[in-house]
């Protein structure tokens, strides 16, 4: 595959403007889903924690997380639903998208609220809805070895608690039930999940590339972060906005450090939905970026974005995870490139959800899963690149049922499929739905803004 820099057109900014919400169709599929896994796995009562960084599990049913509290979302085999939630959140329980009961804990509140001194929080607890006929799963947010079936990454007070209540025995870690590549319920997603998430997978694509199209010496850090996040929508990463060296005094946010030409730069967004990353050099010519940083551009840029293309090009229903992992190491070697994740992963509510795409893996790609695309090289002596951002893989069935019930989405993906075709000269499957406009775009002469990497 031949690569070279050349003046091609930009993509589009195609954000809707509109964000598609879930439907009560929707949640009641999530709810059977999650039912019927949970007969699969004989749990009786599924136990969901959630905090503001690691909500998602619960939002799936609620619609909500419980920003700055912690929260348990109990659902019986019955599909009885009760809330446990902190003295802030407890008017949420009559919000939420599944009915169930509200149980205020202020256990689960900040430092110093009104806290009942006679009460714990097995107490509380208590009050929920069960079933103990068969196993309690506790869903956390990481996926553990098998060997470590009887840990829980929730805290020990929660734990300590249910095992009052249920037995030590009867408890088992069940966040694989959520989001397993191989089995997890939440991997994939129905076409109205699709239009939901594309919202903010192609509002990140279009901040990142309206920040990359305003980038010039002498701006800020802040002004071009302030580009990066818009309508007030939740990231769900730190937003990146990086000029030369980062992480100087373990700094991570932007600050008031101007931009000078041949800088490193660094950019990221995310929202729910997917993320939007480049990296490159604030320069204006190859050979600007030569003297910059001599061999950059054959050394980093052009074996990422090779590898890049042939992970578009050969993802599809079907692929063993396994398989991939070994296909993309072959071609873009992790001894040689430093990349030590994996190459791609799922993305939903967060922005990792979980990989089918390492050593061992018996998960499969599968229909409607969305995917970040998503490898970090590190090579001695050069800056980093990326062109991360989010496609979704969908059969024909689903495709159709997106084109026929979200047709201005599907004139989106259509553009953007063009836009990857013919301008970059990358042939995609029938099967991958591009949720942003920006999705293989790299130009690492951030000062150049008429020319990329393609393969036409």
């Amino acid at each position: 595959m031949t690569l070279r820099i050349d003046t091609i057109k930009q993509p589009s900014l195609d954000n809707p403007h509109k964000k598609t919400m879930l439907t009560d169709e929707t949640l009641q599929e999530r709810k059977q889903k999650v039912l019927i896994a949970m007969n699969r796995q004989n749990i009786s009562t599924l136990v969901i924690y959630a905090d503001k960084e690691h909500g998602s599990n619960f939002e799936y049913l609620a619609g909500f997380i419980p920003r700055f509290e912690e929260a348990l979302l109990i659902m019986t085999i019955e599909g009885h639903i009760s809330y446990v939630l902190g003295n802030e959140n407890a008017n949420k329980a009559s919000k939420a998208r599944l009915t169930g009961k509200g149980i205020k804990c202020p256990v689960f509140s900040l430092p110093n609220q009104p806290m009942a001194q006679d009460k714990v929080l097995t107490d509380y607890l208590e009050e929920a809805t069960w079933n103990t006929e068969g196993k309690v799963g506790l869903v956390g947010w990481k996926l553990l070895p098998a060997s470590m079936q009887q840990t829980f990454d929730v805290p020990f007070m929660i734990v300590e608690a249910l095992q009052a209540i249920v037995g030590n025995q009867r408890m088992i870690n069940a966040t694989g039930l959520m989001i397993d590549p191989a089995y997890g319920v939440r991997t994939t997603n129905n076409a109205n999940e699709l239009v939901h998430y594309e919202y903010g997978a192609s509002l990140a694509s279009d901040n990142l590339l309206n920040a990359m199209n305003h980038l010039a010496v002498g701006m800020s850090e802040f002004e071009v972060g302030h580009l990066l996040q818009s309508k007030g929508q939740y990231p769900t990463i730190v937003t990146i906005s990086a000029f030369g060296e980062r992480f100087e005094k373990a700094n991570l946010y932007p600050t008031e450090r101007k931009l000078s030409s041949g800088d490193k730069v660094a950019l990221t967004v995310a929202y729910k939905g997917g993320l939007s990353s480049r990296c490159g050099y604030a320069v204006h010519s190859l050979e600007e970026l030569e003297e910059t940083d001599p061999g950059y551009l054959d050394e980093v840029v052009k074996p990422y974005m090779n590898a890049y293309f042939m992970w578009l090009e050969m993802i599809k229903i079907g692929t063993n995870g396994h398989d991939f992992y070994q296909t993309f190491d072959a071609n873009y070697s992790k001894e040689t490139y430093g990349w030590h994740l994996c190459p791609g992963h799922l993305v939903a509510d967060e922005e990792w959800l979980s990989s089918p795409f390492f050593f061992g893996s018996k998960a499969t790609v599968k229909n409607g899963m969305i995917f970040q695309i998503d490898f970090i090289p590190s090579q001695t002596y050069h800056h980093g690149v990326s062109a991360e951002s989010t496609i979704a893989i969908a059969d024909e069935t689903l495709r159709k049922e997106l084109q026929n019930t979200y047709p201005d989405f599907w004139k989106r993906v259509i553009n953007r499929r063009v836009y990857i075709e013919e301008e970059l000269g990358v042939q995609l499957s029938e099967e991958v739905v591009p949720l942003a406009s920006t999705v293989g775009y790299l130009r690492p002469l951030m000062l150049d803004y008429t020319s990329a990497v393609t393969k036409k």
